[in-house]
């Protein structure tokens, strides 16, 4: 379990998910919303959004690639 700003506990495997998704994408999303570089910063409502964010962006490109 990863722990994230606000206390919330994660699965690893969502969390390393997301820090696949960041590196790969400079942590765009991130920064641009909230000025944040550390995945383990959010909240979990943020977290929640970003996975969401994420998991549309991967479905897109793998309809369209």
């Amino acid at each position: 379990m990863k722990i994230l700003a606000d206390g919330t506990q994660v699965n690893a495997s969502g969390f390393y998910f997301l820090l696949d998704f960041n590196d790969r994408t400079n942590k765009k999303a991130m920064i641009d919303l909230w000025k944040i570089w550390k995945l383990q910063d959010l909240t979990k409502n943020q977290y929640i959004y970003l996975f969401k964010y994420a998991m549309e962006t991967e479905l897109k490109n793998l309809e369209n690639g």
